[in-house]
């Protein structure tokens, strides 16, 4: 069974898995869930614990061996898998595969990863987690989402907050949700119970956003225009490489004239399409928003002014590439 963050409380409330697997690249989200299985294992009588780190030396018969290795004072075994790049490898799936088929009633599996495609949750031993224990990844808030998140974190916690506090939060702590928990915390030692207003919030809680390129991407998709300047800025402070950026913009907006085209010659753009490009079912919505809002001739301009920045770029023109950056997204969102 999948299942999301948010449905995790209630469903251990209700029944613990013999087999868990947690993955996706936000640490803190990923951290506490596997707390809250470890520590559910736990009161169930899973009293031993076993730790195994999946690396290139890493011998698969171990994991099967686990099953048969049990302390004299224990009962019950939790064993935590970690495997960082989610790709066990031929070896490895079929070792998961033939573990979960016959893992017994006193074991419970608990496999993390961070990294994580699309293409891993096709493969066999995913699918066997998924039908016979608990799949859940574990994504970053979206910007929308992110107020709700440290809401909810306050009442967690016992803060009380303003709403014009909260949406202050979320904009200095966005992309960074381990800030966010610590900044939270320090809010909750310094005022206890009363009631804190933005204005505390302004002299004392850093700008602690982070962004990545394809956080960028996403906000330009969503014709974010104030949103998508402030990330590149705090990209260039970050002393991320423009080029890298030029390259998962020219690629979105190459992906937008591909569909563009499809339109052109009045066909529909179906799931078939958006999966033969790599495109995740929750940027569809955005692509056809930007698809009715642009034509392909200007996508096609777009496309040709990506070439003269990266002219700009590599130094084979006059100009400075961080300012005509975002003259680009200016002409993108407008």
């Amino acid at each position: 069974m999948k299942i999301y963050v948010n449905q995790l409380k209630k469903h251990l409330n209700q029944e613990l898995q013999s087999c868990y697997l947690v993955v996706g690249d936000e640490p803190l989200q990923l951290q506490e869930s596997i707390d809250e299985i470890r520590t559910t294992a736990q009161l169930h009588g899973f009293s031993e614990r076993e730790i195994l780190h999946v690396d290139a030396k890493f011998k698969w018969e171990t994991l099967t061996a686990c099953m048969g290795t049990m302390s004299l004072f224990a009962e019950k075994k939790i064993i935590e898998l970690h495997l960082p790049t989610g790709k066990p490898g031929a070896t490895g799936s079929k070792a998961i595969v033939q573990f979960i088929e016959n893992i017994p009633n006193d074991i419970c599996l608990l496999i993390q990863c961070q990294e994580w495609t699309v293409a891993n949750e096709r493969t066999k031993w995913v699918k066997t987690i998924e039908k016979m224990g608990i799949f859940m990844r574990v994504y970053m808030p979206k910007p929308s989402e992110l107020s709700g998140w440290i809401r909810n974190r306050c009442q967690q916690i016992g803060l009380n907050v303003e709403t014009d506090t909260i949406t202050l939060l979320s904009i200095r702590l966005e992309g960074n949700l381990l800030a966010a928990a610590q900044e939270l915390e320090k809010l909750k030692m310094r005022f206890s119970n009363q009631m804190i207003t933005a204005k505390d919030v302004a002299g004392l809680v850093a700008d602690n956003a982070r962004f990545d390129v394809f956080r960028l991407t996403d906000a330009l998709l969503d014709n974010q225009l104030a949103r998508v300047i402030r990330m590149l800025r705090a990209l260039k402070q970050d002393n991320t490489a423009i080029v890298v950026i030029h390259w998962a913009i020219e690629r979105q907006v190459r992906l937008l004239l591909h569909f563009a085209y499809f339109r052109e010659k009045g066909q529909r753009i179906g799931p078939g399409d958006y999966r033969q490009q790599g495109v995740w079912q929750n940027q569809q919505a955005a692509i056809q928003s930007c698809l009715n809002r642009l034509s392909a001739n200007q996508l096609e301009i777009l496309l040709i002014a990506m070439a003269q920045l990266d002219r700009v770029i590599k130094g084979q023109a006059s100009g400075d590439a961080w300012l005509e950056m975002e003259k680009w997204l200016i002409s993108f969102c407008r």
